[in-house]
């Protein structure tokens, strides 16, 4: 899957020369006010689109209609308060309507139904309570194909690592621990990835 046409689309945060939407913060929910800037996009531009954050990397192997779960939802106690919420609430939501369960909160990119997006968060109560949108848009609108993978978000400089999930999926994460020396090097030089 490549997408050497694609058009970037921020919404909220403005990013110069980018194509932006304006989406005030919704809420302090943080699975509100995402979920407010993605229902914004559909209701904007509709159609099907790639959603993403702004800290993903990206090459033509990403499969973001083959979307990446690591297993079943499950609450974790180590997880911080706010999460633990977003997953039972996520869990209960996806009970209710008798769907599968499966996490696909891997921080990969996934391929999203505008039409489907707006049905499916007409049927929750997503304004007051903390969710999982890509793990309640996917069950509830099941693609053909899933694949069993990991999460893809690297917390250290580990540049096998990040080499490893471009070439397995297309796609990594990262967030500001990434960003040392070697790893701001590795990402500038990006435009070549070793072959397996």
């Amino acid at each position: 899957m490549s997408f050497p046409e694609a058009n970037i689309v921020t919404v909220g945060d403005k990013v110069a020369t980018i194509d932006n939407i304006s989406c005030p913060q919704f809420n302090n929910i943080r699975g509100a006010d995402v979920t407010n800037k993605m229902l914004t996009f559909a209701r904007q531009r509709g159609g099907e689109f790639i959603y993403m954050n702004d800290d993903f990397f990206v090459t033509p192997k990403l499969r973001a209609d083959i979307p990446i779960h690591s297993g079943e939802l499950e609450i974790i106690a180590k997880h911080p308060s706010h999460y633990r919420e977003a997953m039972f609430n996520t869990i209960e939501f996806l009970k209710y309507y008798n769907r599968p369960l499966w996490n696909f909160e891997t921080h990969s990119p996934v391929l999203i139904d505008s039409e489907k997006l707006l049905a499916t968060f007409e049927l929750i109560e997503w304004q007051k309570y903390n969710h999982f949108i890509k793990s309640i848009y996917l069950n509830m609108n099941l693609p053909e194909y899933i694949r069993k993978g990991v999460n893809v978000k690297l917390h250290h400089d580990n540049i096998p690592k990040a080499e490893e999930l471009l070439r397995t999926y297309g796609c990594l994460s990262t967030n500001e621990t990434f960003y040392t020396t070697r790893g701001r090097s590795w990402i500038k030089n990006l435009f070549w990835i070793p072959e397996a």
